[in-house]
């Protein structure tokens, strides 16, 4: 986009003086102030984009970075706000992904914009060879292997890619039991919290023991893409349980990372149902959506059984994407709300 551009990844200032990894994050935020101010003295920062929370480093590094540049800070997990509350108040400003988030900053007096995500524009030809099957892409958390052991039962083959779907879940689940045991009898809030994590844990036995074959490792980004490509329907999960406790009755539900790099990559997306989603894609257009468990499997039946249609929402979705929804249509706003209100 014609910007200079330095960047320092976090991992590199994880590097201690004596050349060992340290997890002090006082030592990592002077390694990135120390990097900051070497490249600041050879030409002068407009702007210091981090994506950082408050388990990563400490305020102060904004605090010192805001009086040399104009500091913003990229937050996206939402139910997770906590994470990154202790950085909110130094930060310039803050960047949020959740059109839910948005009432908070407001009603903290935090000066924020709204950057959803979006897709990256190294892959916009599309391709009508796809093969058929439908795949997940995704670690095993909250609510997906609920969702996916659903499909599975009802005979929709679902390709499984990510981590930790094969553990020893039968072990934790056993150990949860035992816990479980004693806050029922004590009366303790946690047990329902309890209780699902044990579900779960049983279900994602149920899922490697009855479908490992369809279980796969995490793929490098190449070999992403080409999945992405070429399979008939990426099913999708955005939901996310604020603060991970099922206790908990809110629900964050919007657009996740994942529902626009598929229909960049000119595939089928099959996603979760919310508000968020429909202000990007037209549903049943660009996009389809489910509501609950039987929509999503009677949805995921009827498309695989009409591969015609499957391309004819795909390629509007992917045209949506090249239209609307690249990254480098979110940064000109951002610059242009920067050089306009903040600048």
């Amino acid at each position: 986009m014609g910007h200079d551009v330095v960047f320092f990844p976090y991992h590199e200032a994880c590097i201690n003086k004596q050349g060992k990894k340290t997890n002090d994050i006082k030592e990592i935020s002077e390694n990135i102030f120390n990097h900051f101010l070497e490249s600041h003295k050879n030409k002068p920062f407009d702007l210091f984009l981090a994506y950082y929370h408050g388990a990563q480093v400490i305020p102060e590094l904004f605090k010192k970075i805001r009086e040399k540049a104009f500091c913003v800070n990229y937050n996206t997990n939402f139910h997770q706000i906590d994470l990154y509350a202790p950085l909110l108040k130094e930060a310039n400003l803050s960047v949020f992904v959740s059109k839910a988030a948005e009432s908070y900053y407001k009603n903290n007096n935090i000066k924020s914009f709204y950057m959803p995500f979006a897709g990256l524009s190294t892959n916009l030809s599309f391709d009508t060879r796809k093969n058929g099957n439908i795949s997940f892409v995704g670690t095993s958390y909250g609510q997906r292997a609920y969702y996916l052991w659903r499909c599975l039962q009802n005979n929709i083959e679902v390709n499984i890619y990510g981590a930790n779907w094969i553990n020893n879940h039968s072990r934790r689940a056993a150990l949860r039991t035992i816990r479980l045991e004693t806050q029922i009898l004590s009366g303790n809030k946690s047990m329902l919290d309890t209780a699902y994590r044990c579900l779960n844990d049983l279900i994602l036995n149920e899922i490697s023991a009855k479908y490992k074959h369809l279980i796969h490792d995490p793929l490098p980004d190449n070999e992403y893409n080409k999945l992405l490509t070429y399979s008939s329907i990426i099913l999708n999960f955005p939901e996310s349980r604020y603060g991970h406790d099922y206790n908990n009755p809110n629900v964050l539900i919007g657009a996740n990372l994942r529902d626009f790099e598929v229909p960049t990559a000119g595939s089928f997306l099959l996603t979760q149902d919310n508000d968020e989603i429909r202000s990007f894609f037209k549903e049943k257009v660009e996009i389809e959506t489910f509501s609950n468990e039987w929509e999503m499997i009677d949805k995921a039946k009827f498309y695989l059984n009409h591969p015609d249609l499957i391309l004819k929402i795909a390629e509007a979705g992917h045209r949506r994407i090249i239209k609307e929804h690249l990254w480098e249509h979110r940064f000109e706003s951002l610059l242009s709300y920067l050089k306009k209100s903040c600048l």
